[in-house]
């Protein structure tokens, strides 16, 4: 199945190639998979295959994919140290052995962002002038559940990153967490 993959396959390959015997947490899946999204966007555009199935939602402790959510849910806290199904019919999803666009980028996700803590991750992807932070910020943070993070929004933020732009677009002053972000 190639590209778009569901969140769970994404979460799946970082639980496959870096989970070990320590396992990854829930919310960590989601941001590095939300970041995965993100990178993907920002180098594909609005206008090409998006990297999963479905895009992120705010949530109180930032992006979430939603059926990511609801199939890991029941780990709570707890590592996930082996790949997971969505149902118990299923085998566990996986992004294609032959696609290497998406393997590659889950492995410079992982360089990138797998020595931060879910909650440092969680952190660094709601801080001010973040797609998370915009959306909140438009809706007085008062969030009706299934909201979605724009991908327009998605895609600006990583645009910025990967061309090392760290002007915001918000207020015109260099914001020190977007430059934490890009060399994180």
């Amino acid at each position: 199945m190639p590209a778009p993959y569901t969140p769970l396959a994404i979460a799946n390959n970082f639980v496959q190639n870096f989970a070990g015997s320590t396992g990854i947490e829930h919310m960590k899946l989601q941001k590095l998979v939300y970041c995965s999204y993100g990178w993907w966007l920002g180098n594909y555009g609005l206008g090409g295959v998006r990297l999963t199935s479905e895009g992120p939602q705010i949530w109180k402790h930032g992006p979430v994919f939603e059926s990511l959510y609801h199939t890991l849910k029941v780990f709570g806290r707890e590592p996930i140290t082996k790949m997971q199904s969505a149902s118990p019919f299923s085998e566990p999803e996986n992004i294609d052995v032959g696609d290497e666009n998406a393997r590659s980028l889950v492995r410079w996700i992982w360089g990138r962002y797998g020595h931060l803590s879910s909650f440092a991750l969680s952190d660094l992807t709601h801080q001010p002038g973040s797609p998370w932070h915009r959306v909140a910020n438009e809706n007085n943070f008062r969030i009706a559940l299934n909201t979605a993070i724009p991908d327009q929004y998605i895609y600006e933020e990583y645009v910025r990153l990967m061309t090392g732009d760290q002007v915001s677009a918000n207020t015109g002053t260099e914001n020190v967490s977007r430059r934490n972000h890009a060399s994180a």
